[in-house]
Protein backbone atom coordinates (compact mmCIF):
# COMPACT_ATOMS: atom_id res chain seq x y z
CA UNK A 1 0.00 0.00 0.00
CA UNK A 2 2.84 2.39 1.07
CA UNK A 3 4.39 1.52 -2.28
CA UNK A 4 1.58 2.28 -4.54
CA UNK A 5 0.80 5.96 -2.80
CA UNK A 6 4.85 6.52 -3.25
CA UNK A 7 4.98 5.33 -6.86
CA UNK A 8 1.54 7.70 -7.18
CA UNK A 9 3.20 10.66 -6.04
CA UNK A 10 6.04 10.24 -7.85
CA UNK A 11 4.16 9.98 -10.63
CA UNK A 12 2.11 13.16 -10.11
CA UNK A 13 5.19 15.22 -9.67
CA UNK A 14 6.81 14.03 -12.86
CA UNK A 15 3.63 15.32 -14.23
CA UNK A 16 3.12 18.41 -13.10
CA UNK A 17 6.58 19.30 -13.58
CA UNK A 18 5.57 18.47 -17.41
CA UNK A 19 2.65 19.99 -17.74
CA UNK A 20 4.18 23.23 -15.80
CA UNK A 21 7.15 23.19 -18.47
CA UNK A 22 5.07 23.10 -21.05
CA UNK A 23 2.81 26.04 -20.85
CA UNK A 24 6.20 27.91 -19.49
CA UNK A 25 7.69 27.30 -23.49
CA UNK A 26 4.21 28.10 -24.82
CA UNK A 27 2.91 31.15 -23.00
CA UNK A 28 6.68 32.98 -22.53
CA UNK A 29 8.11 34.62 -26.23
CA UNK A 30 11.66 36.56 -26.02
CA UNK A 31 9.92 40.37 -27.24
CA UNK A 32 10.97 41.27 -31.20
CA UNK A 33 12.78 44.59 -31.17
CA UNK A 34 11.30 47.15 -33.22
CA UNK A 35 11.95 47.66 -37.15
CA UNK A 36 14.12 51.11 -36.62
CA UNK A 37 12.87 53.63 -39.32
CA UNK A 38 15.37 53.94 -42.42
CA UNK A 39 13.08 56.21 -44.42
CA UNK A 40 14.12 59.84 -44.04
CA UNK A 41 14.34 62.47 -46.20
CA UNK A 42 17.25 63.92 -48.13
CA UNK A 43 19.19 65.43 -51.13
CA UNK A 44 20.38 63.86 -54.07
CA UNK A 45 22.20 64.40 -56.83
CA UNK A 46 23.16 62.06 -59.78
CA UNK A 47 24.04 62.06 -63.78
CA UNK A 48 24.30 59.10 -65.94
CA UNK A 49 23.98 58.39 -69.78
CA UNK A 50 20.31 59.26 -72.03
CA UNK A 51 19.19 56.75 -74.68
CA UNK A 52 16.91 57.98 -76.96
CA UNK A 53 13.55 55.69 -77.95
CA UNK A 54 11.30 55.26 -80.66
CA UNK A 55 11.16 58.30 -83.41
CA UNK A 56 13.73 60.32 -81.27
CA UNK A 57 16.28 58.03 -82.47
CA UNK A 58 15.37 58.38 -86.11
CA UNK A 59 15.99 60.65 -88.92
CA UNK A 60 12.45 62.13 -89.49
CA UNK A 61 10.26 64.92 -91.03
CA UNK A 62 7.88 66.26 -88.98
CA UNK A 63 4.65 69.32 -90.31
CA UNK A 64 4.85 72.68 -88.34
CA UNK A 65 1.33 74.68 -87.81
CA UNK A 66 2.46 76.61 -91.24
CA UNK A 67 2.44 72.72 -92.63
CA UNK A 68 6.21 73.28 -93.48
CA UNK A 69 7.66 69.47 -93.27
CA UNK A 70 10.67 70.17 -91.34
CA UNK A 71 13.67 67.44 -91.10
CA UNK A 72 14.90 66.62 -87.44
CA UNK A 73 18.23 64.71 -86.82
CA UNK A 74 18.06 61.23 -84.80
CA UNK A 75 19.28 61.93 -81.40
CA UNK A 76 22.47 59.82 -80.38
CA UNK A 77 23.25 59.09 -76.90
CA UNK A 78 23.67 61.65 -74.12
CA UNK A 79 24.27 62.48 -70.58
CA UNK A 80 21.88 63.57 -68.00
CA UNK A 81 22.41 65.39 -64.70
CA UNK A 82 19.69 65.67 -61.76
CA UNK A 83 19.77 67.49 -58.40
CA UNK A 84 16.46 67.16 -56.26
CA UNK A 85 15.23 66.35 -52.76
CA UNK A 86 12.96 63.15 -51.14
CA UNK A 87 10.33 64.96 -48.99
CA UNK A 88 8.68 62.13 -46.85
CA UNK A 89 4.90 63.10 -45.73
CA UNK A 90 3.90 61.34 -42.45
CA UNK A 91 5.41 58.59 -40.65
CA UNK A 92 6.53 55.12 -42.08
CA UNK A 93 4.33 52.23 -41.80
CA UNK A 94 3.78 48.84 -42.28
CA UNK A 95 6.38 48.16 -39.48
CA UNK A 96 7.94 50.70 -40.60
CA UNK A 97 9.15 49.63 -44.10
CA UNK A 98 6.99 51.67 -46.54
CA UNK A 99 6.86 55.08 -46.80
CA UNK A 100 4.76 58.07 -49.13
CA UNK A 101 6.25 61.63 -50.10
CA UNK A 102 7.31 64.03 -52.82
CA UNK A 103 10.13 63.11 -55.68
CA UNK A 104 11.21 67.09 -56.26
CA UNK A 105 14.18 67.65 -58.94
CA UNK A 106 14.60 71.19 -59.01
CA UNK A 107 17.29 70.92 -61.29
CA UNK A 108 17.27 68.73 -64.46
CA UNK A 109 20.14 68.77 -67.37
CA UNK A 110 20.30 66.58 -70.22
CA UNK A 111 21.39 66.57 -73.97
CA UNK A 112 21.37 64.14 -76.89
CA UNK A 113 23.69 64.31 -79.70
CA UNK A 114 23.04 63.82 -83.11
CA UNK A 115 25.72 63.33 -86.36
CA UNK A 116 24.46 66.07 -88.51
CA UNK A 117 26.23 66.22 -92.43
CA UNK A 118 28.34 69.10 -91.47
CA UNK A 119 31.16 67.85 -89.15
CA UNK A 120 32.18 71.62 -88.59
CA UNK A 121 30.16 72.49 -84.88
CA UNK A 122 28.52 69.19 -84.20
CA UNK A 123 27.23 70.14 -80.70
CA UNK A 124 25.78 73.29 -82.66
CA UNK A 125 23.22 70.40 -83.78
CA UNK A 126 22.53 68.85 -80.42
CA UNK A 127 19.61 68.45 -78.25
CA UNK A 128 19.71 70.73 -75.11
CA UNK A 129 17.33 70.56 -71.65
CA UNK A 130 16.69 72.39 -68.94
CA UNK A 131 13.79 72.00 -66.19
CA UNK A 132 12.59 70.68 -63.07
CA UNK A 133 10.39 67.35 -62.16
CA UNK A 134 8.16 67.07 -59.35
CA UNK A 135 5.58 63.25 -58.49
CA UNK A 136 4.68 61.24 -55.90
CA UNK A 137 7.59 58.42 -54.51
CA UNK A 138 6.52 55.44 -52.64
CA UNK A 139 9.63 54.54 -50.57
CA UNK A 140 10.34 50.30 -49.32
CA UNK A 141 12.65 49.40 -46.92
CA UNK A 142 13.16 45.03 -47.48
CA UNK A 143 15.28 45.07 -45.43
CA UNK A 144 18.89 46.36 -43.79
CA UNK A 145 19.48 49.93 -45.19
CA UNK A 146 18.46 48.91 -48.99
CA UNK A 147 15.62 51.39 -50.27
CA UNK A 148 13.76 51.18 -53.14
CA UNK A 149 12.08 54.11 -54.56
CA UNK A 150 9.02 54.05 -57.10
CA UNK A 151 7.67 57.68 -58.30
CA UNK A 152 5.84 59.58 -61.25
CA UNK A 153 6.69 62.65 -62.71
CA UNK A 154 5.85 65.47 -64.69
CA UNK A 155 8.35 67.39 -66.26
CA UNK A 156 8.32 71.03 -66.86
CA UNK A 157 11.58 72.34 -69.29
CA UNK A 158 12.91 74.49 -71.44
CA UNK A 159 14.84 73.08 -74.80
CA UNK A 160 16.73 74.02 -78.32
CA UNK A 161 17.69 72.28 -80.83
CA UNK A 162 18.94 74.25 -83.95
CA UNK A 163 19.22 71.62 -86.98
CA UNK A 164 21.06 71.98 -90.09
CA UNK A 165 18.13 71.13 -92.49
CA UNK A 166 16.81 74.80 -91.23
CA UNK A 167 19.53 76.18 -92.09
CA UNK A 168 19.60 74.97 -95.82
CA UNK A 169 16.38 75.13 -96.70
CA UNK A 170 14.15 77.92 -94.18
CA UNK A 171 14.72 81.11 -92.91
CA UNK A 172 15.04 82.05 -89.46
CA UNK A 173 11.18 83.46 -89.07
CA UNK A 174 9.67 80.07 -90.57
CA UNK A 175 10.95 77.44 -87.80
CA UNK A 176 11.40 77.79 -84.27
CA UNK A 177 14.86 76.65 -82.07
CA UNK A 178 13.37 76.47 -78.52
CA UNK A 179 10.53 76.07 -76.66
CA UNK A 180 8.63 75.05 -73.31
CA UNK A 181 6.70 71.69 -72.23
CA UNK A 182 4.53 71.03 -68.93
CA UNK A 183 3.63 67.80 -69.66
CA UNK A 184 6.05 65.30 -70.18
CA UNK A 185 6.41 62.44 -67.80
CA UNK A 186 8.77 60.02 -66.05
CA UNK A 187 8.40 56.89 -64.75
CA UNK A 188 11.84 56.17 -62.51
CA UNK A 189 12.57 53.10 -60.20
CA UNK A 190 15.60 53.95 -57.68
CA UNK A 191 17.30 51.65 -55.29
CA UNK A 192 19.57 53.27 -52.26
CA UNK A 193 21.88 52.05 -49.90
CA UNK A 194 23.79 53.60 -47.26
CA UNK A 195 24.47 57.01 -49.39
CA UNK A 196 24.77 55.38 -52.45
CA UNK A 197 22.02 55.70 -55.06
CA UNK A 198 20.89 54.19 -59.00
CA UNK A 199 17.90 54.64 -60.39
CA UNK A 200 16.26 53.68 -64.21
CA UNK A 201 14.42 56.09 -65.80
CA UNK A 202 12.01 56.36 -68.84
CA UNK A 203 10.88 59.76 -70.07
CA UNK A 204 8.00 59.89 -72.55
CA UNK A 205 5.84 62.83 -74.51
CA UNK A 206 6.58 65.24 -77.37
CA UNK A 207 8.75 68.66 -76.94
CA UNK A 208 7.06 71.58 -78.41
CA UNK A 209 9.16 74.20 -80.02
CA UNK A 210 7.38 77.41 -80.96
CA UNK A 211 10.03 79.88 -79.69
CA UNK A 212 7.83 81.08 -76.52
CA UNK A 213 4.73 82.61 -78.03
CA UNK A 214 6.14 84.19 -81.00
CA UNK A 215 4.88 84.26 -84.13
CA UNK A 216 7.13 81.33 -85.33
CA UNK A 217 5.87 78.33 -86.51
CA UNK A 218 5.07 75.75 -83.82
CA UNK A 219 5.86 71.91 -84.45
CA UNK A 220 5.73 69.43 -81.66
CA UNK A 221 8.56 66.40 -81.55
CA UNK A 222 8.70 63.18 -79.66
CA UNK A 223 11.49 63.04 -77.41
CA UNK A 224 11.01 59.38 -75.54
CA UNK A 225 14.47 58.31 -73.58
CA UNK A 226 15.51 56.02 -71.08
CA UNK A 227 18.58 56.92 -68.46
CA UNK A 228 20.69 55.10 -66.06
CA UNK A 229 21.22 56.85 -63.24
CA UNK A 230 23.80 56.86 -60.30
CA UNK A 231 24.78 59.12 -57.95
CA UNK A 232 24.85 59.86 -54.08
CA UNK A 233 22.16 60.76 -51.43
CA UNK A 234 22.99 62.89 -48.50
Amino acid sequence: MKRTIFITICLFSIISNLLYAQETNATYQKPIPAHENQISSGFYFQFGPVFPQGEYATDRLVINSANDSLNYLAAKIGGALDVGFLIYIGPAFANKRIRAGLDATFLSFWFNSTKPINAANVTDNYYYYVGQKYGPVITINPVDHLLIDISYKLNINLAYHYDEQWKANYSDATYSKYGANFSMSEISVGVRYLIMKFAFQYDFGKQKYDNIGSTHPAVKVGSNSMRIMFGLFL
